[in-house]
């Protein structure tokens, strides 16, 4: 993996769209910022794009396959204990009369699987529902990532900022894959990273947080 950072004191904009172009009170759909008369700025961004429809298909037909296996293991294992499954169950007792496999085995098989599974349901949940919160003031700036109350929240102080810029990140397989993030980079190397908005709202959050920082 090979990454590329730009940056310069509080921001860089390599080749993005110059700062006349951009503006503080227009930002793109799916942020809006509040200034307070006591200086503090908010900016709240959504994360629900078009490729949240993409990921919730991809999700469904992964699950769906899964959940064919997942239920094969659940009637075996219910087998196994004498638990009666309900009546609406695709399988039912009795029909297992060979020799299945371990139901040790079974599980530990499914496990990755079903990790995967609850990791494309919960990346599909954040697409559509999550949100990304920047406080910003004088003395302290904080970044919440996550839906609704739930997330995660970092800190730090505006002026230890380096930089506030676009990273990219170029991976090499058998086919290049370049991604981005906004990344907020401390002077003691730290970094806040933001996960993946979109070109237009990188771009102007990258423009938004250089003319904040300046003034912090």
């Amino acid at each position: 993996m090979k990454n590329d950072y730009i940056s310069s004191p509080h921001t860089g904009h390599g080749s993005r769209a110059p700062d006349d172009e951009l503006r503080l009170d227009h930002p793109p759909r799916g942020i809006r910022m509040e200034r307070a008369f006591d200086g503090t700025t908010v900016i709240r961004v959504r994360m629900f794009s078009s490729s949240a429809f993409g990921l919730l298909g991809v999700a469904l037909f992964w699950n769906g396959l899964t959940s064919i296996f997942v239920c094969f293991a659940i009637a075996l294992t219910a087998q196994k204990f004498g638990w009666n499954l309900p009546a609406f169950s695709f399988f039912t007792e009795g029909e297992w009369d060979g020799s299945p496999p371990p139901l040790w085995f079974l599980w530990l098989f499914l496990s990755p699987f079903i990790a995967i599974g609850l990791g494309m349901i919960c990346m599909t949940v954040f697409q559509f529902f999550g949100r990304c919160v920047i406080h910003l003031d004088a003395d302290e700036g904080r970044v919440f990532t996550g839906i609704g109350p739930f997330g995660r929240t970092q800190r730090f102080s505006p002026q230890s900022i380096k930089s506030a810029d676009v990273k990219q990140s170029i991976i090499s397989t058998k086919r290049t894959t370049i991604t981005t993030n906004l990344v907020i980079e401390m002077n003691n190397g730290r970094e806040i990273k933001f996960p993946g908005l979109g070109k237009m709202r990188e771009t102007w959050l990258t423009f938004a947080l250089g003319k904040l920082l300046r003034r912090a």
